[in-house]
């Protein structure tokens, strides 16, 4: 029960911020950008990325990052919009970790120094492998 409601809790703070986020972020923008960055992100949905929950996935770090690096050259998306996009694969508690410590690390939000943060923070907790990596129906279905 109260890993679920810690859930909840993390969920919420994070739709909010991204949602603030956005706002800032669209205030002055040029409407045919604002179009493009809709397409592109309607295009990434569609290739349902590989939701990522840190030590208990067999899927290693470097296949996920690598399967988010081709959806990102196949969809065209934009390095803008990058640690956005990805930072919403990862969920348990690695979503938890990048929500209160990890997002507020990076110098610049960049891909580069995204990949090199979870790198560092999960890279030698995952040498050792288990679990498994899917992708889940339910978020996809309103998409």
């Amino acid at each position: 029960m109260f890993r679920m409601l810690r859930y909840l809790v993390v969920v919420l703070a994070e739709r909010k911020l991204t949602v603030l986020r956005l706002c800032y972020r669209y205030t002055d923008m040029d409407p045919r950008r604002l179009e493009e960055d809709r397409y592109a992100i309607y295009a990434y949905n569609g290739m349902q990325p590989l939701l990522f929950g840190g030590t208990h996935w067999t899927v290693s770090l470097s296949a996920w990052l690598y399967d988010l690096e081709m959806i990102f050259h196949l969809c065209h998306i934009e390095a803008n919009l990058q640690v956005s996009l990805a930072s919403r694969c990862l969920i348990a508690d690695l979503r938890l970790w990048w929500m209160t410590r990890g997002e507020w690390t990076l110098p610049e939000r960049t891909w580069v120094h995204f990949r090199a943060i979870v790198m560092a923070h999960l890279g030698p907790i995952l040498e050792e492998g288990a679990g498994e990596s899917y992708r889940d129906p339910e978020i996809y279905r309103d998409m």
